[in-house]
């Protein structure tokens, strides 16, 4: 007699519970996701190395730009650090807590060595006081103004150490000499072209590295202090 009215018990606790199918057919359609094909509103934002896109709705930005379909699960913004920002402009800074569509992050490149040796060499150069370099000499001005070419067009802010270097000694010292003996063998007959081709090589011989600029040109030479 008990086995029976546990039997009764049991098949009454099963009919009362639905299966996941009989809840999945009773739901509303009115709560089906939005059409994916509408536009959305999104704004970019950029900090530094990492920009992103936000909905319209989330913060107020004069840059707005239309995309189309869902919005697919926005990943975490973080604080990035230091980068270039030449393709974004200037930092505006992330949007309180509005959650981003999309985020783009910028990984720079490792630098060459050829790179970090040119960079410490900028910041060497940097340090030291600088001379105004004519790189075609004074000292043969009448035969530039010959060929047409103005001579304090064209100046080298160098170190002051390697300026006094190329001219130390007699007559303008080495740099002067290579230049009259240039004009002696084939300066005259030279075109403007050579002449230029000519300078190229005397800059690579003697190793310059400098700012080119005119000689009239107001530029503060002196040495720029580096944090170490």
């Amino acid at each position: 007699m008990r086995a029976w009215w546990l039997w009764v018990v049991l098949v009454s606790g099963c009919a009362s519970v639905s299966s996941p199918t009989q809840e999945w057919s009773r739901t509303d359609a009115s709560q089906e996701c939005e059409a994916s094909d509408e536009d959305q509103c999104l704004t970019q934002v950029c900090e530094e190395e990492v920009c992103a896109l936000f909905r319209c709705e989330d913060l107020a930005l004069e840059r707005v730009v239309r995309t189309r379909g869902s919005a697919p699960v926005a990943p975490v913004f973080v604080a990035p650090g230091s980068g270039p920002q030449r393709t974004w402009g200037s930092a505006q800074g992330v949007p309180g807590d509005a959650v981003p569509v999309m985020v783009f992050r910028w990984h720079p490149r490792e630098k060459l060595p050829s790179e970090l040796r040119r960079e410490k060499a900028r910041e060497e150069w940097a340090k030291r006081p600088k001379e105004r370099h004519h790189i075609f000499p004074q000292a043969h001005v009448k035969h530039f103004q010959r060929k047409g070419i103005e001579i304090h067009k064209y100046v080298l802010a160098i170190d002051a150490e390697v300026h006094a270097r190329i001219h130390r000694g007699a007559n303008g010292g080495p740099w002067n000499k290579d230049w009259k003996r240039f004009i002696d063998e084939e300066g005259e007959e030279a075109k403007v072209p050579r002449h230029f081709e000519h300078a190229s090589w005397m800059i690579q011989k003697y190793g310059l590295f400098g700012l080119p600029m005119t000689y009239w040109q107001q530029v503060d030479l002196s040495p720029v202090p580096f944090e170490d």
